[in-house]
Protein backbone atom coordinates (compact mmCIF):
# COMPACT_ATOMS: atom_id res chain seq x y z
CA UNK A 1 0.00 0.00 0.00
CA UNK A 2 2.82 2.42 0.86
CA UNK A 3 4.40 1.73 -2.53
CA UNK A 4 1.12 2.48 -4.31
CA UNK A 5 0.67 5.77 -2.42
CA UNK A 6 4.27 6.76 -3.20
CA UNK A 7 3.73 6.04 -6.91
CA UNK A 8 0.53 8.10 -6.93
CA UNK A 9 2.23 11.03 -5.17
CA UNK A 10 5.18 10.96 -7.59
CA UNK A 11 2.82 10.83 -10.58
CA UNK A 12 0.81 13.76 -9.24
CA UNK A 13 3.95 15.83 -8.66
CA UNK A 14 5.04 15.24 -12.27
CA UNK A 15 1.61 16.24 -13.60
CA UNK A 16 1.42 19.31 -11.35
CA UNK A 17 4.70 20.61 -12.75
CA UNK A 18 2.95 21.55 -16.00
CA UNK A 19 0.14 23.54 -14.37
CA UNK A 20 0.15 27.06 -15.73
CA UNK A 21 -0.51 29.79 -13.17
CA UNK A 22 -2.89 32.27 -14.78
CA UNK A 23 -5.27 32.75 -11.84
CA UNK A 24 -4.71 36.22 -10.39
CA UNK A 25 -6.46 38.54 -8.01
CA UNK A 26 -7.72 41.72 -9.68
CA UNK A 27 -4.88 43.69 -8.07
CA UNK A 28 -2.29 41.23 -9.37
CA UNK A 29 -3.86 41.32 -12.84
CA UNK A 30 -3.61 45.12 -12.87
CA UNK A 31 0.09 44.89 -11.93
CA UNK A 32 0.73 42.27 -14.63
CA UNK A 33 -1.08 44.33 -17.27
CA UNK A 34 0.94 47.44 -16.39
CA UNK A 35 4.15 45.43 -16.33
CA UNK A 36 3.75 43.88 -19.81
CA UNK A 37 2.65 47.20 -21.27
CA UNK A 38 5.90 48.75 -20.00
CA UNK A 39 8.04 45.63 -20.69
CA UNK A 40 6.60 44.22 -23.93
CA UNK A 41 9.19 41.51 -24.71
CA UNK A 42 8.40 38.22 -22.98
CA UNK A 43 9.47 34.64 -23.50
CA UNK A 44 6.79 31.94 -23.62
CA UNK A 45 8.78 29.14 -21.97
CA UNK A 46 7.39 26.10 -20.17
CA UNK A 47 10.64 25.40 -18.35
CA UNK A 48 9.11 22.36 -16.64
CA UNK A 49 8.02 20.71 -19.90
CA UNK A 50 11.44 19.60 -21.17
CA UNK A 51 12.76 19.35 -24.72
CA UNK A 52 10.40 19.32 -27.66
CA UNK A 53 8.22 22.20 -26.48
CA UNK A 54 8.27 25.34 -28.61
CA UNK A 55 9.71 28.47 -26.95
CA UNK A 56 8.83 31.88 -28.37
CA UNK A 57 9.99 35.46 -27.96
CA UNK A 58 6.79 37.53 -28.00
CA UNK A 59 6.32 41.25 -28.47
CA UNK A 60 3.20 42.24 -26.49
CA UNK A 61 1.07 44.85 -28.30
CA UNK A 62 -1.96 45.03 -25.99
CA UNK A 63 -3.20 43.47 -22.75
CA UNK A 64 -6.65 43.04 -21.21
CA UNK A 65 -7.84 41.75 -17.86
CA UNK A 66 -10.37 38.93 -18.27
CA UNK A 67 -12.06 36.39 -16.00
CA UNK A 68 -9.87 33.35 -15.39
CA UNK A 69 -11.15 30.50 -17.57
CA UNK A 70 -11.04 27.92 -14.79
CA UNK A 71 -11.56 30.01 -11.63
CA UNK A 72 -14.34 32.57 -12.11
CA UNK A 73 -13.46 34.30 -8.81
CA UNK A 74 -10.09 35.29 -10.24
CA UNK A 75 -8.65 37.01 -13.32
CA UNK A 76 -6.15 36.45 -16.11
CA UNK A 77 -4.27 38.77 -18.43
CA UNK A 78 -4.91 38.08 -22.10
CA UNK A 79 -2.56 39.73 -24.55
CA UNK A 80 -2.32 40.26 -28.26
CA UNK A 81 1.08 40.37 -29.77
CA UNK A 82 3.50 39.01 -32.27
CA UNK A 83 5.85 36.05 -32.05
CA UNK A 84 9.12 37.49 -33.32
CA UNK A 85 11.45 34.49 -32.80
CA UNK A 86 11.37 30.81 -31.99
CA UNK A 87 14.13 29.57 -29.70
CA UNK A 88 16.04 26.43 -30.61
CA UNK A 89 16.46 23.46 -28.28
CA UNK A 90 19.98 22.05 -27.90
CA UNK A 91 20.80 18.64 -26.44
CA UNK A 92 21.10 20.12 -22.94
CA UNK A 93 18.08 22.44 -22.98
CA UNK A 94 17.20 25.84 -24.34
CA UNK A 95 19.90 27.27 -26.63
CA UNK A 96 19.64 31.01 -25.99
CA UNK A 97 22.08 31.84 -28.73
CA UNK A 98 20.13 30.54 -31.76
CA UNK A 99 16.67 31.42 -32.98
CA UNK A 100 14.48 30.90 -36.00
CA UNK A 101 12.80 33.89 -37.61
CA UNK A 102 9.04 33.97 -37.07
CA UNK A 103 6.46 36.69 -37.52
CA UNK A 104 2.96 35.70 -36.51
CA UNK A 105 0.14 37.29 -34.58
CA UNK A 106 -0.82 35.55 -31.37
CA UNK A 107 -3.27 35.79 -28.49
CA UNK A 108 -1.33 34.84 -25.42
CA UNK A 109 -2.43 34.36 -21.83
CA UNK A 110 0.17 35.50 -19.31
CA UNK A 111 1.22 32.66 -17.00
CA UNK A 112 3.08 33.63 -13.85
CA UNK A 113 5.35 30.57 -14.08
CA UNK A 114 5.77 30.21 -17.87
CA UNK A 115 5.92 33.83 -19.02
CA UNK A 116 9.49 35.00 -18.64
CA UNK A 117 10.15 38.73 -18.43
CA UNK A 118 13.21 40.91 -18.11
CA UNK A 119 14.72 41.31 -14.66
CA UNK A 120 16.62 44.63 -14.78
CA UNK A 121 18.90 43.65 -11.90
CA UNK A 122 19.95 40.22 -13.15
CA UNK A 123 19.79 41.04 -16.89
CA UNK A 124 17.98 37.73 -17.38
CA UNK A 125 14.51 36.59 -18.25
CA UNK A 126 12.84 35.16 -15.15
CA UNK A 127 9.34 33.81 -14.55
CA UNK A 128 6.89 36.64 -13.94
CA UNK A 129 6.07 35.45 -10.41
CA UNK A 130 9.61 36.49 -9.43
CA UNK A 131 8.91 40.07 -10.53
CA UNK A 132 5.30 40.50 -9.36
CA UNK A 133 3.92 39.44 -5.98
CA UNK A 134 2.24 36.07 -6.51
CA UNK A 135 1.68 33.21 -4.08
CA UNK A 136 3.55 30.15 -5.28
CA UNK A 137 1.38 27.09 -5.59
CA UNK A 138 3.65 24.54 -7.19
CA UNK A 139 7.19 23.42 -7.93
CA UNK A 140 9.77 25.65 -9.62
CA UNK A 141 11.82 24.35 -12.53
CA UNK A 142 14.68 26.13 -14.33
CA UNK A 143 13.73 29.66 -13.33
CA UNK A 144 15.82 31.89 -15.66
CA UNK A 145 17.16 32.13 -19.18
CA UNK A 146 18.85 34.62 -21.49
CA UNK A 147 17.26 36.94 -23.99
CA UNK A 148 18.81 36.21 -27.40
CA UNK A 149 21.37 38.76 -28.58
CA UNK A 150 20.21 39.91 -32.04
CA UNK A 151 23.81 40.47 -33.14
CA UNK A 152 24.96 36.91 -32.37
CA UNK A 153 25.50 34.48 -35.21
CA UNK A 154 22.52 32.16 -35.51
CA UNK A 155 20.06 34.65 -34.00
CA UNK A 156 17.40 35.61 -36.51
CA UNK A 157 15.36 38.49 -35.09
CA UNK A 158 14.46 41.37 -37.39
CA UNK A 159 12.11 43.31 -35.10
CA UNK A 160 13.77 46.74 -34.78
CA UNK A 161 11.98 47.51 -31.50
CA UNK A 162 13.53 44.38 -29.97
CA UNK A 163 16.97 45.19 -31.38
CA UNK A 164 16.76 48.70 -29.89
CA UNK A 165 15.43 47.38 -26.57
CA UNK A 166 18.19 44.78 -26.35
CA UNK A 167 20.84 47.40 -27.15
CA UNK A 168 19.61 49.71 -24.38
CA UNK A 169 19.33 47.00 -21.70
CA UNK A 170 22.39 44.79 -22.17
Amino acid sequence: MKTFITIVLVALSVISRADAWDNLTHEQAVHVKKFVEKNPFVIDFCDCCGAGVDVYLIKIESADIVKCSWDKKQFSVLTKGRRIAKMIWANVGLDDYRTEFINEEVEYTIFMNYTFAFDHHMKWAVPLYKLINYNLNGPICIGATNYPNPSDEGVKITDQDYIDWYGSNF
